[in-house]
């Protein structure tokens, strides 16, 4: 951030503010000092002002964009006159000055303090802070060093055994990667060009289109929100999600307007977290997703930025205004890499099988986070680890499959851990960089095929056998020629596969309908 001698505070609303002192930060007040007979009437009142219909973007309330309370905005130590700033154009001087005291207000009723900074921390941002690197090569490289330390099994000597991939297996599921840095940089909570042109950025939680319930909804809408506040449990919390699916169609929106309906979504998301404490919650599905089924509000905002990643602004429905503020920066296709990695990522943590987020086969083979992790950086170590940790959480972890466990399969069969065929494209060129890279991958592979082995000799099925084999000659193909003094191990784990595959029974066969 540029600060030219003077210290920036947050982005507010997607906007901000500069604001100094001669000792620095313009600090809000203690608690304390807030702490009035008139707290509670402020509190009343400010949800109120919370609400209420804005002069400018066709009516917008702060609650259109944002939590039902402005919990977010609380918990972040924004400055006062960044938030009557944003406020005013939309609420005029008395109701903004208003909003200020209702902010404090919350912050003294939740116990906020101390205050996130908002230019340092990006929210759900594993480990809390990014791994070190000015490239994502860099970033990469930082990552598979953090990992050796953590799995020593992956990146030890070959894996050759069955009892081995077990353990490898167990080792990584023990991993949890809500707590392991990354070198992907999440998105922060506000992005401004005020703060210097590398701000000027949609990559933010903040909607830049007004997600607007329609009128005829309002009540219906806010007596929900009012429910979760009394009770902010993860049904309400559903109940919520849904109804904003309900009220606002993203169907009928440009692209920009669909990412910041989703947006949204995905803010009810965070401030939950951030209301109940469960932002590190180590689940491999999490509490705002098992419940819903196929839908992930913060996988969905990278979603949105795959599907728009070859338009222009204008073309998603960026209005020139909006240009101004977001495009004096990086280009519209670096910020809609920066989101499309960085909430991927993120909406992988909420659902480490991907198999609730979304009914799309592509999505839930990991394809798209795939061609992410390589587009976007590359990332070819993130992208094998995720793979291979996507793996053993739907093997082992039934909440993350959502059937049976008579019909639960391992994934193998679809694609496995090919990376779909990243692993060859992003081979890194650093010599130490590759040989790291080569013997996590190869370890990964091997794990899976001798995993793949004995599921198959347990239960005696296989979904196809040609695409079964496929995958297992690609992965055994890339050992041989990156490895080559591992390539006799490799081949004999083939071949051992390919026994018991060829006297398994095929659940479904390309010439014809599944068997019985």
């Amino acid at each position: 951030m540029i600060t030219t001698g003077r210290r920036c505070f947050g982005h507010v609303f997607g906007l901000g503010v500069m604001a100094v002192a001669s000792g620095g930060w313009i600090q809000p007040f203690h608690p304390n000092e807030r702490q009035t007979p008139s707290s509670s009437a402020i509190l009343v009142d400010g949800l109120k002002i919370w609400r209420k219909p804005g002069a400018i973007d066709g009516g917008a309330a702060c609650a259109t964009c944002h939590s039902p309370d402005g919990i977010e905005l609380a918990a972040y130590n924004f400055d006062d006159a960044d938030l009557r700033r944003r406020a005013v154009p939309h609420l005029g001087d008395s109701d903004s000055q208003l909003l200020v005291e209702y902010i404090h207000a919350l912050r003294a009723k939740f116990k906020l303090f101390p205050l996130r900074d908002p230019n340092l921390d990006r929210p759900l941002q594993p480990g809390g802070s990014v791994l070190p690197g000015d490239t994502p090569a860099e970033r990469d490289l930082a990552f598979g060093l953090e990992l050796r330390s953590k799995l020593p099994r992956l990146f030890g000597s070959r894996i050759e055994t069955i009892p081995e991939a077990k353990a490898a297996e167990q080792e990584l599921l023990a991993l949890q990667p809500v707590n392991l840095r990354v070198g992907i940089p999440f998105s922060r909570l506000s992005e401004d060009v005020a703060h210097g042109n590398e701000h000027a950025s949609i990559a933010q939680w903040f909607p830049e289109v007004p997600p607007l319930v329609p009128a005829a909804s309002l009540d219906a809408w806010y007596a929900s929100e009012d429910q979760y506040l009394e009770n902010p449990t993860p049904e309400r919390l559903r109940a919520l999600l849904l109804q904003h699916v309900q009220f606002v169609r993203t169907s009928r929106m440009l692209g920009l307007g669909a990412m910041s309906a989703n947006k949204f979504r995905a803010l009810l998301v965070l401030q939950d977290r951030i209301r109940n404490h469960t932002e590190k919650d180590p689940l491999n599905v999490s509490r705002d997703v098992r419940p819903i089924g196929s839908f992930n509000a913060i996988w969905n905002v990278g979603d949105n930025a795959r599907d728009v990643m070859d338009q222009g602004p204008a073309a998603v429905g960026m209005s020139p205004e909006t240009q101004l503020k977001k495009l004096a920066g990086p280009s519209f296709r670096d910020q809609l890499h920066q989101l499309r990695v960085a909430w991927f990522w993120a909406g992988w943590l909420s659902d480490q099988g991907l198999f609730k987020t979304s009914r799309d086969d592509k999505t839930r083979l990991g394809m798209w986070f795939s061609e992410s992790l390589s587009k976007d950086g590359p990332y070819p170590i993130h992208d094998v680890y995720a793979n291979a940790r996507r793996q053993a959480v739907v093997t082992n972890d039934i909440d993350a499959w959502g059937e049976t466990m008579a019909r639960r399969r391992r994934i193998w069969d679809f694609a496995g851990l090919r990376s779909f065929e990243y692993e060859w494209k992003d081979l890194p060129k650093d010599p130490n960089y590759r040989k790291l890279y080569v013997q996590f991958a190869s370890n990964c592979f091997r794990m899976n095929l001798l995993l793949l082995q004995d599921d198959i000799q347990r239960t005696h099925l296989v979904w196809t056998k040609v695409s079964t084999e496929s995958s297992a000659t690609t992965l055994v193909t890339f050992m041989k020629i990156q490895d080559p003094q591992g390539a006799a191990s490799a081949e004999r784990i083939k071949q051992e596969l390919f026994k018991v595959i060829d006297g398994a029974t095929e659940r479904f066969n390309y010439r014809g309908p599944k068997t019985p």
